[in-house]
């Protein structure tokens, strides 16, 4: 198992929709979840009746551990946010990753460079699925077809990001 991770929505969402978040539990020791992004994809998922806010919810009640900043962690992230032009949920995920010194899951692009630049370690649903691929609780085809699914799904990835994916899976295949 590898150490904690923070994860944002995104991460959250698409792996929901996969029906893949047992991924978070198989592959880190902690998977912590700021309190905005949980906001963000169950409270507001309900709402909008989102089929993957049930399944956070329930993950949540299980192995995701739903975190609210303490003072300075809460400043950090509203000065990450006013800087980087963040949302809530990227901002706390970033501050909370760096408090933690855990690995930032995220599959927005402005919160990964942000999270990078400020010295924290970053993956995103790529990332769980790769570290899934390693330890060998999937194979290298359904490693392959859950990106076609996370594609299916609405998951924004250019051409040239999947065949990255895919290489670098075949590399971990040896």
């Amino acid at each position: 198992m590898s150490p904690a991770v923070v994860t944002d929505a995104t991460v959250l969402i698409y792996l929901g929709k996969l029906g893949e978040l047992d991924r978070l539990d198989s592959r880190f020791d902690r998977i912590l979840v700021p309190a905005a992004v949980y906001e963000e994809v169950v409270t507001r998922g309900h709402e909008e009746r989102y089929s993957d806010a049930l399944s956070v919810e329930q993950a949540s009640e299980s192995f995701l551990a739903v975190r609210s900043l303490e003072d300075d962690t809460k400043q950090r992230a509203e000065r990450i946010r006013a800087s980087a032009q963040l949302g809530r949920g990227e901002s706390e995920a970033i501050a909370l990753a760096l408090a933690e010194n855990a690995r930032c899951l995220t599959d927005d692009h402005a919160a990964r460079t942000t999270a990078e630049s400020l010295g924290a370690e970053v993956g995103g649903t790529i990332f769980v699925l790769l570290e899934s691929l390693d330890s060998g609780t999937i194979g290298f085809e359904e490693y392959v077809s859950l990106l076609d699914d996370l594609t299916d799904n609405g998951f924004r990835m250019s051409a040239s990001l999947y065949r990255r994916a895919v290489e670098a899976g075949r590399e971990l295949q040896g």
